[in-house]
């Protein structure tokens, strides 16, 4: 997950840098101490921020992910910085994607016009029936009679 600095976290996030501090203190946060230029200071999960807070957005066109990143919705853009490579990964699966939706409604169409012939030939073999003898109307067949009646003799 992405680390971002403290002063980052608090204009990303409703919170703010003392509490941030001293959430980081406590313990009720994690994070990591880092050295830059002879100064420390603390970078944080982006994942542990969004657990406990939730994100501050000033402009209500734009909505803010779980990493700290716009997305403009209207555009339908991600403003986070992605490696090119994800990038191209994003790309390749959005037209997988693409191609899996086209396969499915392909499927469905051949499901309905098998569904349709299926419909079709039980019609066409209900009508065969119907135009059939009945079995006791057959020509030379004797007529079904019970074991009692048989017994019996009547």
């Amino acid at each position: 997950m992405p680390m971002i600095s403290v002063s980052k976290a608090a204009k990303l996030y409703d919170v703010s840098r003392p509490t941030l501090q001293k959430a980081l203190k406590d313990g009720t946060i994690s994070g990591q101490k880092v050295k830059a230029g002879g100064s420390e200071s603390w970078q944080i999960d982006t994942a542990e921020l969004a657990r406990l807070y939730q994100l501050r957005d000033g402009n209500p066109g734009n909505k803010i992910d779980r990493l700290g990143h716009f997305l403009d919705v209207e555009k339908q853009s991600y403003s986070g910085n992605l490696p090119g490579e994800l990038v191209k990964e994003v790309e390749t699966l959005k037209a997988a994607l693409a191609q899996m939706k086209e396969d499915l409604d392909q499927e469905r169409e051949g499901r309905v016009r098998a569904e349709a012939v299926r419909d079709e030939r039980g019609r066409i073999i209900d009508e065969m029936m119907k135009a059939l003898p009945r079995p006791t109307e057959q020509l030379g067949a004797p007529e079904k009679r019970g074991f009692w009646v048989r017994f019996l003799g009547r």
